[in-house]
């Protein structure tokens, strides 16, 4: 749900795709083939398999595909939820009670019943502190779930929770199969069983997960009998691997990667606009982020054209807003201006002399767009101001690990107290979900430890709003404060995806969050 195909994609490559020379249409004796085993690789690896404890794309791309929710997006534009393992639910007039019916005779993979008591399960055991669940904040409505009888389901919240069914159609909501879950305890990420398209089948960290035709699936099975996702981390070796045929799609691409393909003519290229921005966050507790007048000093030192022109190669854009394009609630403002002299100045003026300490930078590589030259750059441009930086690249899973450590930060909700700066970049293009995450006082996903009571109200107010223009209003009042005032990161660019497939292969899917939708591919017999 929410996606937008290939072929569609190709069909407007003026305004999506923007490639020259790519052929739009197939022999009239093509034919089309089962896919068989589809080969996917991307930049970095799956950090668990477990939906309520994972936060990357790489393992949302395999979770989609293996777990279903009690509803879904409906739609790019995400303007509908609808039924999925629900078949329909009722809200009451005050907000705070919703029932859901449920669909009869689904079974999860190792052959135990769906049904109610499964659901409040999976919503009791995200909801537990012992878990750990970084998602655990986004449930905190939630005052109680009640199996009202096999397939009725009983939610109650605290207060009024408008924004319910968009987290309910969350990666994080997904429906787990609690004989599973018990079972293998920590290790379920691991063993991870649904009731989706898809079964488990292994994986292999840093080598492979496959995972494998439901035959007994519910819905509409998938196509491919075999889904293979490998992360390789150098963008010139996926490049190859889709070369070569020994993958059939190729995520994460860079923009040289993407010329080559292009000149090549071996591979289609499809660039698809995202809500995902790329910002580096800062320890906002300790010196010198915890200053505002140093944060948008270092805002000002950071010419963010000349990095999409020479760095992304046109591949991105100048953010205008703590929101990118598609996103909910989005406002647009002018763009922060390159001024480099004026952000020493300021920086001079707080710290006379200039500051005594070293600026940390941390970066995961292969995660984002040229993340790591990406995160070079900008330590120049700190540099060039008078800041001395020191260095210091990760590959993804263990990023994640230190950054979302279950010991948090000095100081911070989940960060770290050893950088003072990490970059990072969401998709999400729910708004409250994407700022409550990040800017609740005291939030567990909070990783800068920013607080601000202005902020904390219009959040408390927001979530409890029934009224839908009154309360993207207040997202809208949120995005002022963070650009011209309070500012919480330093978003660099709004990323685009760049993504090479197969000229074989049809019926790929690509949602706006990121994630690969798998299930109607097919290869073309030419």
């Amino acid at each position: 749900m929410g996606r937008l195909t290939l072929l569609a994609a190709l069909m407007r490559r003026v305004s999506v795709v923007g490639m020259i020379g790519l052929s739009l249409s197939l022999p009239l004796v093509a034919q089309a083939k089962d896919a068989g085993k589809i080969t996917f690789v991307q930049g970095s690896d799956i950090d668990t398999l477990d939906p309520a404890v994972s936060r990357s794309v790489p393992s949302y791309n395999v979770i989609n595909h293996v777990f279903n929710r009690l509803v879904a997006w409906d739609g790019r534009d995400r303007s509908a939820v609808v039924p999925d393992l629900a078949t329909s639910w009722s809200k009451t007039e005050d907000g705070k009670t919703w029932t859901f019916v449920l669909k009869q005779g689904v079974k999860f993979h190792d052959g135990t019943d769906f049904n109610a008591e499964a659901v409040k399960f999976n919503l009791d055991r995200i909801r537990d502190p012992k878990l750990g669940s970084p998602h655990r904040s986004y449930y905190a409505d939630i005052s109680s779930v009640e199996a009202v009888s096999p397939y009725e389901l009983r939610i109650t919240t605290k207060e009024a929770s408008p924004t319910l069914l968009e987290i309910l159609a969350k990666e994080s909501s997904s429906i787990s199969s609690p004989a599973a879950v018990t079972q293998y305890g920590r290790a379920y990420g691991h063993h991870p069983v649904g009731t989706g398209p898809y079964t488990f089948d292994s994986w292999i960290p840093n080598d492979q997960a496959i995972i494998e035709k439901n035959p007994a699936f519910y819905g509409e099975p998938g196509k491919p009998s075999k889904i293979v996702f490998r992360p390789v981390r150098e963008d010139s070796s996926r490049v190859i691997e889709l070369r070569t045929n020994n993958a059939d799609v190729a995520g994460n691409l860079s923009p040289e990667a993407a010329i080559e393909l292009q000149s090549l003519n071996k591979s289609d290229l499809l660039r698809v606009p995202s809500t995902f921005q790329v910002f580096f966050e800062m320890n906002l507790t300790k010196p010198p982020f915890d200053d505002p007048r140093i944060r948008r000093a270092v805002s000002m030192a950071i010419d963010r054209q000349a990095l999409v022109d020479k760095v992304l190669l046109g591949y991105g854009k100048v953010p205008t807003g703590p929101f990118p394009e598609g996103t909910q609630a989005r406002q647009v403002f002018e763009p922060v201006k390159y001024d480099p002299d004026a952000a020493r100045k300021i920086i001079n003026d707080v710290y006379p002399g200039g500051y005594p300490g070293t600026v940390v930078m941390w970066t995961p590589a292969g995660r984002y767009t040229k993340d790591r030259q990406v995160a070079e750059v900008v330590q120049g441009y700190l540099n060039a101001v008078g800041l001395k930086t020191d260095f210091k690249v990760w590959e993804w899973a263990t990023y994640q690990k230190s950054l979302y450590r279950a010991d948090p930060g000095k100081g911070t909700g989940k960060g770290t107290n050893d950088a003072n700066m990490w970059l990072l970049g969401t998709g999400l293009s729910d708004a409250d979900i994407r700022l409550r995450r990040k800017l609740s006082t005291g939030d567990p996903q909070n990783l800068t430890g920013y607080s601000n009571p202005q902020v904390d109200n219009l959040l408390k107010l927001a979530a409890h709003e029934m009224d839908v223009d009154k309360r993207l209003s207040y997202y809208k009042d949120i995005q002022e404060i963070l650009w011209e005032q309070d500012p919480d990161n330093l978003p660099l660019f709004d990323q685009e995806q760049i993504i090479g497939v197969r000229k074989e292969l049809t019926g790929l899917d690509v949602n706006y969050e990121g994630t690969l939708d798998f299930k109607n591919v097919e290869l073309i017999k030419r």
